[in-house]
């Protein structure tokens, strides 16, 4: 397969949901300036789009994909894209895999698996009705892409987002799983680098999006723990639950992607268990 590279001119690019979690580190990259930000309730007005656009990519979310119903969003957004002669970028999920067989087996020509979430059921019907309804579409699948989710007020629903959350107000991180379950870990700025250059140059089709390699939940938790100074592990089953890794081989037999390694994960925990402790 013909690898796609960075090109030397910067592509123009749209990223809607600009409040976004996924769209923090791309509005924090100085080297983005060619990535223009707009709301989702903006994108959906009747204003045009500009005809320079050539990249368009979906950060913003509705909530009702959670209860498993389907969204019309990315098919408006796409439509609008289309519009403009502009690829669509939809940012989905592993969800969409369900309960593989065995936990390291999630590639791109897989069917839907047995035991799927209703989220992943949703995000797997808006999917589909994308990639029959337009060409000019390229899917990502994202592993769990992490970062600074600590929230305050409210819990940010996510693994990390609780982890966070548990660690800063009660002192421990708690489990329902064995530490060693193992799961595809990505961090954000790895993630944003990566969009970065598949949005400047994409292909149409599915592709997966993260590490490549599982690292195991308790060594996750660990690492936070180290960068933080503090907190304990507490553990309330010891089975391995929903351990997964993404199949990267057609992404990077696409696109030519840096590498990434064991200890830049590592690294990013402890940084982000560090912050966590200035709050």
């Amino acid at each position: 397969m013909e690898i796609r590279n960075v090109k030397t001119q910067c592509m123009t690019i749209l990223a809607i949901g600009k409040n976004a979690f996924l769209a923090s580190a791309i509005i924090n990259d100085p080297d983005k300036d060619h990535w223009h930000f707009m709301d989702h309730q903006s994108a959906m007005s009747g204003e045009a789009w500009s005809q320079d656009i050539e990249t368009v990519v979906n950060f913003a979310y509705d909530p009702v994909i959670q209860k498993g119903e389907f969204s019309e969003l990315d098919r408006l957004l796409a439509k609008k894209a289309q519009e403009v002669e502009a690829q669509y970028i939809m940012l989905s999920s592993r969800a969409v895999y369900g309960v593989p067989p065995k936990p390291f087996e999630l590639i791109e020509s897989a069917n839907p698996y047995k035991k799927m979430t209703p989220y992943g059921h949703a995000k797997r019907l808006i999917e589909d009705d994308l990639l029959e309804r337009f060409d000019h579409v390229t899917i990502l699948r994202l592993s769990n892409i992490f970062g600074d989710e600590y929230q305050a007020h409210r819990e940010r629903q996510t693994f990390f987002g609780t982890m966070l959350k548990s660690l800063k107000e009660e002192g421990g991180i708690n489990f329902s799983m064995s530490a060693l379950t193992q799961r595809d870990f990505l961090p954000l700025d790895n993630f944003s680098q990566w969009l970065g250059i598949i949005a400047n140059n994409p292909v149409p089709g599915v592709f997966n999006l993260g590490a490549g390699f599982g690292t195991a939940c308790g060594d996750i938790a660990y690492w936070l723990m180290e960068g933080y100074g503090d907190g304990r592990l507490n553990n309330t089953e010891d089975d391995v639950i929903d351990s997964f890794v993404l199949d990267m081989a057609k992404t990077r037999g696409t696109y030519t992607l840096p590498p990434i390694y064991m200890r830049e994960i590592r690294e990013s925990c402890m940084a982000i268990g560090r912050r966590l402790k200035e709050l």
